[in-house]
């Protein structure tokens, strides 16, 4: 940790499986009818968990439906992390909020919420990390005390099923800050060679945010988002995946981008590389997985942009709402 100053009923057809595997989509996962899972199209790249690449960061990111019930969306990352687990991945990303739903948007608000379920659940889910010798990047909201209000967080497990980091999201949108405390940390963290960075949905409107992890070496960005259970298009249809490669491009780095799949979804979870270029994606309004391989280079004719990127000034703003001191802000390892 670094501070800073201070239910889905469509099921994909076999076809359709196969023509998103044809455009370069791996590792793909629906839900059937039924709620259950469906066989993933085995990508030529996805192995068995015994098989994980020894010289790559796997990364599986996996969007489905969230909503506002914990023990539903726990459901659905299970079954996404056994997935990533026979992939090959060493890491499974999820999307903003996905286990504890987006306050304000899956449900009214925190008021009467269920913090004790929220918490067997992530317990539960780091035991399975640990069965699985798998990473999760889990999506929720981490409790402070109940008159704090809590943080908006990507809790960091590792394969002995530990949270060993959290990252608080740093910049709140305006609707945020009525439910969400700000962050006030980055969280960067070497998995397999390579240095992930952790952030959330509106970090990406502050180029400020990908300087300052290009700054302390990451690689590729990790950023989860939820765009989602929208009446229909706006502007969030093209502005996520305008700017995430910009970002990308800007700071020579990668990012894989990570939406809720609850129609309507403005967007499908993708891979962005350096050149500003999206390696895959996924469809909007469908649950699904995609896994990609790091270090990874440029597309085909693609190249570097940029040859001096920005650094970041002495008194960059790097919280957008108000932190909080409370001690279990401080410690980034606590249960939820």
């Amino acid at each position: 940790m670094t501070s800073f100053a201070s239910d889905v009923s469509e099921r994909f057809s076999r076809r359709h499986a196969l023509q998103l595997g044809a455009t370069g989509l791996a590792g793909v996962a629906a839900f059937a009818s039924t709620g259950e899972l469906s066989p993933a199209a085995s990508p030529s790249s996805a192995t068995s968990a015994s098989e994980r690449p020894k010289e790559k960061l796997r990364v599986a990111s996996a969007q489905f439906p969230v909503s506002g019930n914990v023990t539903a969306n726990a459901d659905c990352i299970r079954k996404f992390m056994k997935q990533a687990s026979e992939a090959g991945a060493h890491l499974l990303h999820t999307s903003e909020a996905c286990l504890s739903g987006y306050a304000g948007i899956d449900m009214p608000s925190f008021v009467g919420y269920d913090w004790n379920l929220l918490r067997k659940e992530t317990s539960d889910l780091c035991q399975l990390a640990k069965n699985l010798r798998l990473w999760l990047v889990l999506g929720s909201a981490h409790y402070l005390d109940d008159k704090t209000k809590p943080t908006n967080c990507l809790y960091l497990i590792d394969p002995a099923g530990q949270i060993v980091d959290r990252y608080d999201k740093c910049m709140c949108t305006g609707g945020d800050q009525r439910f969400y405390s700000a962050g006030n940390h980055l969280v960067t963290r070497d998995i397999a060679g390579v240095r992930i960075g952790l952030a959330i949905c509106y970090d990406v409107c502050w180029p400020q945010i990908y300087i300052a992890y290009r700054q302390k070496g990451a690689t590729v960005m990790l950023h989860s988002m939820h765009n989602a259970r929208s009446g229909g298009p706006n502007c969030l249809d093209t502005l996520n995946v305008r700017q995430i490669p910009t970002r990308c491009a800007d700071n020579r780095m990668w990012a894989v981008a990570n939406n809720s799949s609850q129609p309507y979804s403005h967007w499908g979870s993708f891979v962005a590389r350096p050149d500003a270029t999206i390696a895959k994606q996924l469809p909007i309004n469908e649950p699904g997985m995609l896994v990609h391989d790091f270090p990874d280079g440029l597309s085909e004719h693609g190249w570097y942009h940029n040859p001096h990127p920005m650094n970041l000034r002495d008194d960059e703003i790097m919280t957008w709402g108000t932190p909080s001191n409370h001690p279990r802000q401080v410690d980034v390892t606590s249960l939820p």
